[in-house]
């Protein structure tokens, strides 16, 4: 019996080395076979125009020896039909290399984006290549209008100069309540999303200081062509409650 336990217990080791030498590198936790680089995409920070801006981050795996990335614009990227493997030689070609060692990290911005924009970033090893992609909408205002604006709590009626970019379908005044306060929004069906969803007026209450903003949930009537914004007006001291503003387009 012993003799038999001796047996087994060998041959449970010769396939257990036998299975640790056919193994591949990279199926071991911290081993990596292929080249890869994750892409994580935030808003763009302080400093920059979360329109237009796009902060990525390339985080970069132990068999990534080079890692490029190209912008494109949507569209651009459509015409060269290429598949994915020809698509990421053209952005090792003409991308632009990313200062990034293996398992490691880089965040950087792609900036002045003025359209649907994908973002690739390829990782290689001079044999191997991998790619992943992004989406970003850069908004592109231009002129569009003017509306009047009523603002119930200011108590003013106001014509206002409004712009609208057709990617993201979004609205903008850019001075509003006060010069260079602003918002911009975007309808879908009766709903409004506003951006930021909280701001400053740049009213300045001679007591309890700068005045701001938060939306409350505002609707469209697309019927006479109005935005009902619902906002509570809030200083350092406290709230002053709800109040619409209303924006109705010529």
């Amino acid at each position: 019996m012993k003799k038999t336990i001796e047996y087994l217990a060998a041959s449970l080791c010769s396939l257990l080395l036998l299975t640790g030498c056919t193994d591949e590198q990279g199926t071991e936790p911290g081993g990596d076979s292929a080249p890869m680089a994750t892409v994580y995409q935030y808003t763009a920070g302080e400093g920059y125009n979360a329109d237009n801006d796009c902060l990525i981050r390339v985080a970069t795996n132990a068999a990534a020896r080079e890692t490029y990335y190209l912008a494109e614009l949507k569209s651009a990227k459509e015409e060269h039909k290429m598949d994915e493997a020809q698509y990421a030689d053209y952005v090792v070609k003409n991308g632009t290399k990313i200062d990034v060692s293996p398992s490691d990290y880089k965040d950087l911005y792609v900036t002045n984006l003025h359209g649907m924009y994908v973002i690739t970033v390829v990782a290689t090893n001079g044999s191997a290549r991998s790619s992943q992609s992004v989406e970003f909408a850069g908004l592109d205002y231009k002129p569009f209008g003017t509306g009047t604006y009523v603002c119930d709590f200011l108590g003013f009626a106001d014509e206002v100069s409004i712009e609208y970019s057709e990617v993201g379908n979004r609205y903008r005044i850019s001075s509003v309540w006060t010069e260079g306060y602003g918002f911009s929004f975007s309808p879908s069906g009766d709903k409004v999303t506003v951006y930021p969803t909280q701001m400053e007026t740049g009213y300045v209450h001679p007591t309890y200081g700068m005045v701001s903003v938060s939306d409350q949930g505002s609707t469209y009537d697309e019927a006479s062509k109005t935005f009902t914004f619902t906002f509570k007006w809030t200083v350092a001291a406290g709230s002053y409650g709800n109040y619409a503003d209303v924006l109705t387009l010529k």
